[in-house]
């Protein structure tokens, strides 16, 4: 049996064919300016990790759809934007409580070149949190990435069975000043050998 535990359920269903930009990439995640630390109390057990290395090549399929919702009830997506599948440990069990799981949305005036201030590293900055994670050379070897396509659709295949956090970012510009608001949009799944998710709804 499969459980899948997501924070909002609605109906939305994948299409039937994936576009590129959906499909899982063998790339590195993108190079991340140096930050603060994570601090984590969970130490970083290398045993815990071991099952999801990416060189290990499961039978297990996941996908969705990931978005968020304005206040104005309008329907986001981010497309070609990051998707991370985390194993769940005990470290990023801790990571995520912390970090992504109510962290609210934050509305800032964001520069390109990512120049956070304190009260914006403070407050929970989307990109903050996960390039945090993303910054952490030691979960380079287990976590998978793709990108979402122009509908917000996203796939990993050949994942090896287990229990893991889907994170993405999404942001949109308000106002004529050209600030960015936005969140985290994100899913737990547990998946079994050969099992194909396939409607997964990754939203805050």
């Amino acid at each position: 049996m499969v459980f899948a535990f997501v924070v909002v359920l609605v109906g939305v269903l994948l299409g039937n064919n994936p576009l590129a930009l959906g499909q899982e990439t063998q790339a590195a995640p993108p190079s991340v300016p140096p930050l603060s630390p994570l601090s984590i109390q969970a130490p970083f057990k290398e045993r815990e990790f071991a099952p999801y290395e990416k060189t290990k090549k499961g039978t297990a399929s996941i996908g969705g759809q990931g978005f968020l919702v304005t206040r104005g009830k309008e329907v986001v997506y981010q497309p070609g934007d990051e998707v991370a599948l985390v194993p769940e440990t005990a470290y990023t069990r801790e990571w995520f409580d912390k970090y992504v799981q109510g962290q609210g949305s934050c509305s800032f005036g964001i520069s390109e070149d990512d120049k956070l201030s304190k009260d914006q590293k403070e407050c929970g900055l989307p990109q903050y949190i996960l390039r945090m994670v993303l910054g952490d050379k030691r979960l380079s070897p287990y976590v998978r990435f793709t990108r979402a396509n122009p509908t917000g659709h996203f796939w990993f295949n050949k994942v090896p069975p287990g229990r893991y956090f889907i994170v993405t970012r999404i942001t949109w510009e308000i106002g004529v000043s050209g600030q960015l608001a936005g969140g985290l949009a994100w899913a737990f799944v547990e998946v079994g050998p050969g099992e194909q998710l396939m409607n997964i709804v990754v939203t805050d």
